[in-house]
């Protein structure tokens, strides 16, 4: 039996156990809302000032306390790490982990995507073509080159650390379909960059381990395939020629797809980034020169470069992170606008606005799935 001060040590131990998270609940801050997951958390419900609120009281504040359980985040990165670490599971379907330490973007759609399981149907592919067609002729006809440009998602770079439960049911994507109708049926400029990175990542990581997006390597390759393509178009336009050593591997924390399992700090990794700034001539309008990548995501602002020619109005998704600082030192200006689809409409008010000599619509194929704004 136990001795009388290991028995009080043992029940000293339980009560603190007990009481601990729901002390901490009530005098730590109430945050609202979780990095890490993405989502607004449930806020403190007010006293209910009638019956009828006072019925739905219950079910508030125990959404509230799940929430803001204490010790809630500790636990949960335990939790997480036992799972990804230790056993190669994930703990939330909106990441996959892959083969040495490989994460990728799950969900349903996403998952469709990677198994070649959601075709386009025929009725669709002709409206893209449609769509397409009528905002690069109403751009021709003001002599304004427009450019499609299909950034590709990581399993289509990086398909052999995909989880082995992760089977194609067909050879063809929705990449694959969209490109060759497009080609075939139009005569709308489409930029596939998934051949110049598929021979890129012989030479460097085009993709972080742990993050849905391609590196500055990566968003290097895809503005040199930009640029070639521009390059019939704008003679003379500024392009950036960077050697290798241009580029180093430095440690950093976890990507977008770590953050989602609140784990960056413990799954960090060697990511490809620019030795050196390459900005020499950029003046940003409309954002501050030291904004993270949230903020450039999410913010249309300019650029002007002195030293360049040719204007560029881009519509583009969170992809065109790691394309911008290249980009800005190409043109004399660059208006960027986080918007995608985008109809015709809102083409013709900002040309009107801007005055491009060329319109870029990028998307990430992740995005393939209409038209239309």
């Amino acid at each position: 039996m136990l001795a009388r001060p290991a028995k009080l040590l043992l029940v000293t131990l339980f009560l603190g156990a007990i009481w601990l998270p729901p002390l901490l609940t009530m005098l730590g801050p109430i945050e609202t809302i979780s990095e890490a997951e993405k989502r607004r958390l449930a806020p403190l419900p007010k006293r209910p000032p009638d019956l009828r609120s006072l019925k739905e009281f219950p079910r508030q504040f125990e959404a509230f306390y799940d929430d803001h359980f204490g010790l809630r985040r500790p636990l949960v990165r335990w939790l997480n790490r036992l799972r990804v670490t230790w056993l190669g599971v994930s703990p939330t379907e909106w990441v996959l982990v892959g083969d040495k330490g490989w994460l990728y973007q799950g969900g349903g759609p996403h998952i469709r995507d990677m198994r070649n399981s959601w075709p386009f149907g025929p009725g669709e592919l002709a409206q893209w073509a449609n769509v397409l067609t009528e905002k690069r002729d109403w751009l021709a006809a003001r002599g304004i080159h427009y450019l499609f440009v299909v950034a590709p998602n990581k399993h289509l770079i990086y398909p052999e650390h995909l989880p082995a439960a992760i089977n194609r049911v067909s050879k063809q994507s929705r990449v694959d379909q969209l490109v060759a109708h497009l080609t075939a049926h139009t005569t709308v400029t489409v930029l596939d960059l998934r051949p110049p990175l598929l021979r890129a990542k012989r030479w460097r990581q085009a993709y972080d381990k742990t993050d849905t997006h391609w590196n500055a390597f990566g968003g290097y390759i895809g503005y040199r395939a930009i640029q070639g393509r521009l390059a019939t178009w704008l003679p003379g336009a500024r392009e950036l020629e960077l050697p290798m050593t241009a580029f180093v591997v430095r440690r950093r924390p976890g990507g977008d797809l770590a953050q989602n399992l609140d784990m960056r700090d413990i799954l960090e990794e060697p990511s490809v980034e620019l030795n050196h700034p390459i900005a020499d001539c950029v003046v940003t309008a409309g954002i501050p020169p030291d904004a993270d990548n949230v903020i450039r995501n999410s913010r249309a602002f300019s650029t002007r470069c002195e030293r360049a020619q040719y204007r560029l109005l881009m519509f583009r998704d969170s992809y065109a992170v790691e394309l911008m600082p290249y980009l800005s030192e190409s043109f004399a200006y660059v208006y960027y606008v986080p918007a995608t689809p985008v109809p015709l409409s809102s083409i013709q008010e900002l040309v009107r606005e801007h005055q491009p000599d060329v319109v870029i619509e990028q998307r990430a194929s992740r995005w393939l799935r209409t038209p239309q704004g």
